[in-house]
């Protein structure tokens, strides 16, 4: 009894009105161009999903930048009132700790997202390689393996040592100065 077709054959013979199950070169090649090309878009929405992440963490940077200057010319205005001076420490309490997130953790975990884009770059060129015949053709999707395996690894790494440091690395807290200010 012949096993029923897969979802990618349905998909292939729906888009196309030809079968991938017969064994002609034309249609095999055909068939895995249809799943890289689904490949393709997954590759698209991670690269701008990338993109995105990291420009938006640039962008959160340059803000906590900005608002570090703000607090320090704040605190410049506010004198010797102790309630202006209150408030802007406060402000700089939640400026630093989130600039210190910015600085020490941010960088692995944008490193880790961009090895995460080579990771799926190399990839889908051993997707798009692999229908090639010949040593040449073996030799590149080989390669690209290899690529695809070392980004990998790459952005294992980089995650592991960003949650490392997320979880060992004290943090800027000025709770221990305000229990003191109450006290007196």
């Amino acid at each position: 009894m012949p096993e029923p077709p897969s979802y990618r054959q349905k998909l292939f013979r729906g888009l196309f009105g030809v079968s991938c199950r017969t064994s002609t070169e034309r249609r095999r090649v055909a068939c895995a161009l249809v799943d890289t090309g689904w490949a393709g878009l997954g590759l698209i929405a991670a690269a701008v999903a990338v993109v995105a992440y990291v420009h938006y963490r640039d962008k959160e940077t340059a803000r906590l930048g900005t608002g570090a200057e703000l607090a320090r010319e704040l605190r410049s205005l506010a004198g010797g009132d102790p309630v202006r001076i209150a408030a802007v420490e406060e402000y700089e309490t939640t400026i630093y700790q989130r600039l210190f997130y910015a600085s020490a953790i941010g960088p692995r975990v944008r490193a880790a997202a961009w090895a995460l884009l080579g990771a799926a770059l190399a990839a889908f060129g051993a997707l798009v390689t692999d229908p090639a015949k010949g040593a040449f053709g073996t030799v590149v999707t080989i390669a690209f393996i290899v690529v695809a395996a070392v980004f990998a690894l790459a952005t294992l790494v980089l995650a592991a040592i960003a949650a490392y440091q997320a979880a060992t690395t004290p943090r800027v807290s000025f709770a221990d100065s305000y229990a003191e200010g109450s006290s007196e």
